[in-house]
């Protein structure tokens, strides 16, 4: 007689291949098939969707699902997700990013008073609370983040930054919450050799000098901070006369916005913007130097990718980032930073401050040494710390209490 199976359904707001689109990914590949029945639900038919639909397994468009808020798209998508919820039938529900938390609550909600049981879990990726707004958004933000904890069984925060976060602000119990840092697999990464993944990059048109390559990977946004990277960049090039080539790899809203400040600086010649690079993470040995100037983070994928592909890393002091880069290092300390045996795995700046990335990046192109050192320990971090095994297994732990 065959093992009977639970049905678990991921839901979450975008279908775009970003930090919460790997997550869900990742989890629903992974899990034992002789156990689950996997379901994906999604904004779209994005990168995500793809990737989802080539497994095999089952996925479905919220087709009332997008990033910005509009009441009536809301309105539908609750009974887009209440529907397949009835239909689908799932005894798990698993739901990433904040929208797709609010709105599918909702709908969990209704879905239990019609006697149907499901075990429900919430990740929270970076609480939106956290970010820079007015403080009446921030207030509404706490208000709508603690009732949409209330439909769920276990909310899952990627770092204890935010795990601290929540308790600090009351968004839900301690004994719903449990805190799972992110994990990736290294066999899943086919890192390019330098000069193979440059090539690549200036196959798209570009003309690159063969000099330092500042590089960042992430969606165009406001949170992840590019803006002060190429402000950085411009400030090695006029004050320190650095011969540096930046390089953003990316999708998203802000691209024509961040083209047009490149092309206010003159800095055309210098900084490019990559869009839509088919499997970019492959590419970052591409990079002398890799940046993360973000404003507001969850747990960072892409600071676990950099750091197993052996790169020197500048983070912001923000979200999980010092979990992975930590401890923060002040100004005086980053002009100490000589010796090759530090235990320090990359540097970290504070958010919004071109004047200390540019700092941080100039103090490695400096010293290729103690980039080197420090590229090292990373790798080693993560291959110690942050496994995908040890996330899958404190993830199915969640969802059996």
């Amino acid at each position: 007689m065959p093992e009977k199976t639970t049905k678990i359904l991921y839901i979450i707001t975008k279908s775009v291949w970003a930090g919460a689109g790997k997550y869900v990914y990742d989890l629903a590949t992974a899990l034992p098939k002789n156990q689950f029945e996997v379901f994906v639900a999604a904004g779209g038919n994005g990168e995500l969707a793809k990737k989802i639909k080539d497994t095999g397994i089952p996925y479905f468009e919220i087709k009332n699902f997008q990033r910005d808020i509009n009441i009536f798209k809301e309105f539908f998508a609750f009974f887009e997700i209440l529907s397949l919820l009835i239909k689908a039938k799932p005894g798990i529900i698993h739901v990433s990013s904040a929208k797709a938390g609010g709105v599918a609550g909702v709908a969990i909600f209704v879905y239990k008073f019609l006697k149907k049981p499901a075990r429900t879990i919430f990740t929270a990726h970076g609480w939106t609370f956290n970010e820079l707004r007015p403080k009446w958004q921030i207030f509404l933000i706490k208000f709508f983040s603690r009732l949409t904890c209330v439909f769920y069984d276990k909310i899952i925060c990627v770092s204890e930054y935010d795990y601290q976060s929540a308790i600090k602000n009351k968004i839900a119990s301690t004994k719903k919450m449990a805190m799972i840092h992110n994990g990736i697999k290294p066999e899943d990464y086919n890192f390019l050799p330098r000069e193979e993944a440059r090539k690549n990059i200036t196959n798209q048109n570009l003309k690159l000098e063969n000099i330092i390559w500042v590089g960042n990977i992430g969606e165009f946004t406001k949170n992840k901070g590019q803006k002060y990277l190429i402000d950085a960049i411009n400030l090695l090039v006029t004050r320190y006369s650095l011969f540096v080539t930046g390089i953003v790899i990316g999708f998203g809203e802000k691209y024509d916005n961040l083209k047009l400040k490149i092309k206010k600086i003159k800095l055309e010649n210098k900084i490019f913007l990559i869009k839509n690079l088919p499997n970019a993470a492959n590419h970052l040995k591409a990079f002398d130097i890799f940046v993360l100037p973000s404003l507001k983070e969850g747990l960072p994928y892409v600071l676990l990718e950099a750091g197993l592909a052996e790169i020197p890393i500048i983070a912001t002091n923000v979200g999980g980032a010092p979990e992975i880069i930590g401890p923060a290092l002040s100004r005086s300390d980053l002009g100490n930073l000589k010796r090759s045996d530090l235990k320090e795995t990359g540097i970290l700046v504070n958010p919004a401050n071109p004047e200390q990335l540019a700092e941080a990046i100039k103090k490695l192109i400096e010293n290729p040494e103690l980039a080197k050192a420090l590229a090292a320990n990373a790798r080693q971090k993560i291959l110690s710390e942050f496994s995908f095994e040890k996330m899958l297994q404190q993830t199915l732990a969640a969802y059996e209490n």
